[in-house]
């Protein structure tokens, strides 16, 4: 029972908080559930499909907050493994913990809003990883100077 929990538990720290288009698509489904929630709520008042359509929300809600917490986690991990790095003085502060924590959890729920129209004007390096996170008429380029030895990747219109 025990290896099987801590299979599962492998598992979902292998996907979750990984990949922004996973994020973005949870982000998506869990607004679009609260949208249908409380349009069920109110045209079908105390049914059993307001309920459901309650749970829903809840549960996909709790999804995309699994992604940006396992995002914030994978952060801090990696905060600690420099901060006992030979040289240094070992561990983080509570306050510094904290900071770790709410600055990647900020960063993973910015990095689940979606891009619906990139603009130019908005392009920054490493907005992009691929064409999919840009929008309807971009794609995701390198745009550091040649030979630079740079990856700049922005998106940048077809």
């Amino acid at each position: 029972m025990l290896q099987s929990i801590a299979q599962f538990i492998d598992h979902l720290q292998s996907k979750l908080g990984r990949c922004s288009t996973c994020m973005r698509l949870s982000l998506l489904t869990a607004l679009a559930a609260g949208a249908a929630s409380g349009l069920a709520g109110r045209v079908l008042p105390g049914t059993l499909a307001a309920s459901l359509a309650g749970v829903a929300a809840i549960g996909l809600t709790a999804l995309w907050l699994a992604h940006v917490a396992a995002f914030a986690g994978r952060a801090l991990r990696r905060a600690r493994q420099r901060a006992v790095r030979p040289g240094t003085t070992a561990g983080i502060s509570r306050r510094g913990t904290l900071a770790i924590i709410a600055r990647a959890a900020g960063i993973g729920a910015i990095a689940s809003m979606p891009v619906f129209l990139a603009a130019p004007a908005l392009a920054f390096c490493g907005q992009c990883s691929k064409d999919d996170d840009c929008g309807v008429g971009y794609v995701c380029r390198n745009t550091a100077a040649v030979n630079s030895g740079k990856v700049c990747n922005e998106c940048v219109a077809s």
